[in-house]
């Protein structure tokens, strides 16, 4: 066990602070559920483990060693719950409950056998292993733990990467969870030094776990401000489904009325709701007097197009418009833009791209074809 006063000092805080965090994340009634209970499991199994360790006195080990050793669960704990986090939070299918709780047999394991085994023996209640084998056992158990995490963070980034792949083919708008790939792959450099100072100890035969206690201190602190960065963030826990399942696109499409089509043609030429930077697709729906799910079934076959893509198609038509409109001569691109619905230059500049093939300035350097409403 390790003796750093300014460790445990540190750790006082740093679980009032996960408390808090859950509290605050569990007030989000109307957000991403799933993502939110997964978010919240790691959080409280932190901070619980945290105020053990700090409850820990060396004068209770002998008695209690098995107990004190307990809060090296998380070793096993960490891993699944960002994967299963990260899947909530990306809207990828749910596991099925068999193969969902078996990322969490290791734990088990590790509580059950291994972790309490070694205890008992640090004890002295049992006498089948020396020193120097209660040792090299803990040692296998670090290792372990090092590639079960590397292999969740890795999968976790894997996930990333092909949800942020198929949000751009679908989405001309900007990825508001850029910040996950920042946190697992801080996550991932702090494993790599963790590695590097499990091998200098093994090398080395030392009994140190400084490097130990610092990565988990730097990702205790890496979870927090992910934490922090989701709190004050809504819209991330409300990223569409872009991930979609082999099965579910055998699935035969019932055709669209073209009543239903003409209908909303109409109301988006009359009445130009994609002027509104912030419309959601419930917004559109709930003024056309439909389900949220009809409308989107509507513009998914009916046009074949995402909610997004579908919008500013009509916003780079407005833009085209207005550039051409000799009495807007005196605004720029990037006024045009605001002015036609985009919030961003970046957003403006990818829905254009995908809706012309060209950017603005190829677009407008050469003989105009005819604009093409995108309906």
């Amino acid at each position: 066990m390790i003796q750093n006063k300014w460790l445990e000092i540190a750790l006082y805080p740093g679980c009032i602070q996960g408390f808090f965090l859950v509290y605050l994340l569990w007030q989000k009634k109307n957000a991403n559920r799933e993502a939110i209970q997964y978010f919240i499991a790691l959080l409280l199994t932190i901070s619980i483990l945290m105020l053990l360790r700090v409850t820990y006195q060396p004068s209770f080990f002998r008695e209690f060693a098995e107990i004190i050793l307990l809060p090296d669960v998380i070793l096993f704990l960490t891993g699944p719950f960002i994967y299963l986090f990260t899947r909530a939070l990306l809207r990828v299918e749910a596991l099925p409950r068999g193969r969902l709780w078996s990322h969490f047999i290791p734990a088990g394991v590790h509580v059950l056998l291994v972790n309490t085994f070694l205890g008992l023996h640090l004890k002295g209640v049992l006498h089948f292993l020396t020193l120097p084998q209660i040792l090299v056992g803990f040692n296998l158990i670090e290792l372990a733990a090092m590639l079960s995490l590397g292999v969740y963070l890795w999968m976790s980034l894997g996930i990333y990467q092909r949800y942020r792949a198929a949000f751009y083919e679908k989405f001309a708008a900007p990825f508001i969870g850029q910040f996950l790939r920042s946190f697992l792959v801080v996550c991932l450099g702090l494993l790599i030094f963790w590695c590097a100072g499990f091998v200098h100890k093994v090398y080395h035969q030392q009994s140190d776990y400084s490097i130990y206690t610092l990565f988990w201190v730097l990702v205790v602190a890496s979870v927090y401000f992910l934490a922090l960065k989701i709190w004050s963030t809504p819209a991330i826990l409300e990223l569409p489904v872009v991930i979609e399942e082999e099965e579910n696109k055998m699935i035969p499409e019932e055709p669209i009325p073209e009543i239903e089509l003409e209908s909303l043609s109409h109301y988006m030429l009359a009445e130009k709701p994609y002027l509104n930077p912030e419309i959601k697709i419930g917004d559109l729906a709930e003024a056309l007097r439909q389900p949220k799910h009809r409308l989107s079934k509507v513009i998914n076959q009916g046009y074949n197009r995402n909610f997004f893509d579908f919008i500013n198609g009509y916003r780079v038509q407005a833009y085209i418009q207005a550039r051409r409109d000799p009495r807007l001569s005196h605004m720029n691109t990037l006024e045009l833009a605001f002015a036609t619905g985009f919030n961003s230059k970046s957003a403006f500049n990818r829905a254009f791209l995908k809706e012309t093939g060209q950017n603005p300035r190829e677009y407008f350097g050469v003989k105009d074809p005819k604009a093409k409403v995108a309906v």
